[in-house]
């Protein structure tokens, strides 16, 4: 199959990333950068953003500051999710993740009914969350694909039962009648938005990481999963959130063209685009960590922000604390939480068990802290009940 998909005429196509270099090296970077709040650049904004990553004559900082100012229209300005992790079963390979069916160290873990509706509740009554993400393996047999779409739905209209104000989902690339299986439990209009992450656009680094396109090896199947947000938009819904894994593809340069690009095509769809670019991290039996330094992360984030400023960055407790407040102000959307399976509990941090975690975090501190600071410095959280408000005081740390 060509980059092309030939399932649909919406569908993605990924770009020319030649033809895009070539568009970028035109560019006026400064009058890019004098874009007024609403204005488009006159060039492709994968092209804008190329140009403004390359032109270290703009310092990292400059672009930090005019990417916030251009994010700061949005409303609400922040908002938040956690994610709850129902298990650690997976039939991919993937080399940079703990959860591949081939880690015999890892110890694997599966909530039932009780236990994910006991670990909502925690978030939301201790957390004070009202935002939250629910993830899952991926799986080659295709009963298992259907169940736990329709698992995964229950309980994703658990938590919008009980208050949650939006929920995003990540299970792996979806088919056509598993949207339609997951959506018997959703309203086209409620606040659920599909992650599917293509890790990365390459498809000789997809391969090398995720393994050969197998029927055994689901997550392979590079071209299903790229337009799994197409499948998801074709049945009606909104909210999506493609991203990339920063560092697991050598050439920066090539991924920002093309998830800035990806999101482009689901905004010209109507879509309510979410991006994420988190940087690799440690995983058991993994010799893959970050490859990519704070400065270079910042400023890539900087760019997608700057020319996608509708689109939310997603920043997550990948990173130190350090690392937030510097990056915060280009986020739209700041997700703390574990990768453990139902990690939560009521009176103590979350675990981050190296045998039960897909990957290990940079900052444990429990939700409620994290947001609560962040409210304290000026920024109000949407989808955070700040239990620390009502009893005036300001968790710290």
């Amino acid at each position: 199959m060509s980059d092309r998909q030939r399932t649909g005429t919406t569908d993605f196509s990924l770009p020319d990333v030649t033809a895009v270099t070539m568009e970028a090296e035109g560019v006026d970077t400064n009058a890019v950068l004098g874009l007024a709040a609403g204005q488009e650049p006159g060039v492709s904004r994968a092209a804008a953003a190329l140009a403004l990553w390359r032109d270290r004559s703009i310092p990292t900082e400059t672009l930090v500051a005019a990417a916030q100012r251009r994010c700061a229209a949005r409303s609400p300005r922040l908002h938040t999710f956690v994610p709850l992790y129902t298990t650690n079963h997976c039939d991919s390979e993937c080399r940079m993740c703990s959860m591949r069916a081939g880690n015999t160290r890892m110890e694997r873990k599966f909530s039932g009914r009780h236990e994910i509706t006991d670990q909502l509740r925690i978030l939301y009554e201790h957390e004070g969350v009202r935002g939250v993400g629910l993830l899952t393996g991926e799986y080659a047999d295709k009963y298992t694909r259907l169940s736990t779409a329709f698992r995964v739905g229950w309980a994703i209209r658990t938590a919008l039962d009980m208050g949650f104000e939006r929920v995003y989902f990540n299970i792996g690339s979806m088919e056509p009648d598993e949207i339609e299986v997951l959506g018997e439990w959703v309203d086209r209009a409620d606040p659920v938005t599909m992650c599917v992450f293509q890790e990365t656009y390459d498809r000789e680094s997809y391969r090398r990481f995720m393994g050969a396109t197998s029927s055994a090896v689901p997550k392979a199947d590079f071209d299903r999963r790229v337009v799994s947000f197409d499948r998801w938009l074709d049945a009606g819904f909104r909210h999506v959130n493609p991203g990339v894994l920063v560092g697991l593809h050598p050439d920066v340069e090539s991924e920002i063209v093309q998830l800035v690009a990806h999101g482009d095509h689901l905004r010209e769809r109507g879509a309510v685009v979410d991006l994420s670019l988190p940087r690799m991290r440690p995983a058991m039996s993994s010799r893959d960590s970050t490859r990519i330094g704070d400065e270079d992360y910042l400023r890539m984030m900087a760019v997608i922000a700057f020319t996608c400023p509708e689109q939310r960055l997603v920043l997550t407790t990948r990173e130190p604390q350090e690392f937030q407040d510097r990056a915060l102000g280009l986020a739209g959307v700041i997700s703390p939480g574990s990768p453990d399976v139902a990690p939560y509990r009521a009176d103590s941090a979350a675990r981050n068990e190296p045998s039960t975690s897909q990957f290990l975090i940079a900052d444990l501190r429990r939700p409620r802290h994290i947001l609560s600071r962040i409210e304290a410095n000026g920024t109000k959280v949407t989808h955070f009940a700040n239990p620390f408000r009502d009893a005036g005081v300001v968790a710290v740390g």
